[in-house]
């Protein structure tokens, strides 16, 4: 959905803590809206510190060391970010073509690869030699991503009479599609990893921007007449994103 990603750029801020001096990655922006310094926490464990537009960049580093132990405290209470393969085996399925399907694993020697059985609903994922590597996962769901998404999304939209100008599977940072004002709709490959209903309320919510290019009561009307459940699942996407939407950033 249409929200602004991260930007990249981090600079290593030496904090003191209780436990001594610990190196934290930190990135501050300014904002003619921000009046005073606000410091935010990122599940992904890194700082950002919103400074007014005026701000000297030396007030900044000074009010993080002087949160420094809180900054610490608060960075180190942060659930450990699950790798990819450990959220598969907590819950062995993929979401694909409206249905979860159990997923399993396989090795061998020709290359990674995946075979879908449809009438047990069965995905069987093989890494070649065996390799357990989280890139080598990540590069798999991403394909499978790229088979199942497309034609899932098309399929909705020409149930809804609605028409998208091409589909891409992308590795979005922090939202789960977008439309552009052409009508291409871009989707975040972890959509795989959500439920069926969650991942279809993404994919009308994106197509809900081929009619609406905003968030307007009108677009919130035409997706409810998409989704007539969109709020209930609008809710229940933003609690499942947490868990689901930093999932294989750790690949090499």
């Amino acid at each position: 959905m249409k929200s602004k990603e991260p930007k990249k750029a981090f600079d290593l801020v030496c904090l003191h803590a209780e436990g001594g001096p610990q190196m934290v990655p930190c990135r501050m922006e300014r904002s003619p809206r921000v009046k005073r310094m606000q410091i935010q926490i990122h599940r992904e464990r890194f700082v950002v510190l919103k400074l007014p537009q005026r701000e000297a960049a030396a007030h900044g580093r000074r009010f993080l060391e002087e949160n420094g132990e809180w900054i610490c405290r608060t960075l180190a209470r942060q659930p450990r970010i699950l790798s990819l393969r450990e959220h598969l085996q907590r819950h062995p399925r993929l979401s694909l073509a409206g249905h979860w399907y159990q997923l399993e694993w396989a090795s061998g020697s020709k290359g990674s690869c995946y075979l879908v059985e449809d009438k047990r609903r069965r995905v069987c994922l093989t890494l070649s030699g065996g390799g357990s590597g989280e890139g080598a996962t990540v590069a798999l769901l991403r394909r499978i991503a790229r088979d199942f998404l497309p034609p899932r999304l098309l399929e909705l939209a020409r149930n809804h009479g609605l028409k998208a100008h091409g589909v891409t599977i992308r590795d979005q940072k922090s939202r789960w599609g977008s439309c552009s004002e052409t009508g291409g709709i871009s989707l975040n490959w972890r959509l795989i990893l959500l439920s069926p209903t969650l991942q279809d309320h993404v994919l009308l919510h994106e197509m809900a921007h081929l009619n609406h290019f905003d968030h307007s009561r009108a677009f919130h009307a035409f997706l409810e007449s998409l989704d007539p459940q969109a709020t209930r699942n609008a809710r229940a996407l933003q609690a499942a994103s947490p868990r689901i939407i930093h999932l294989g950033r750790t690949a090499s």
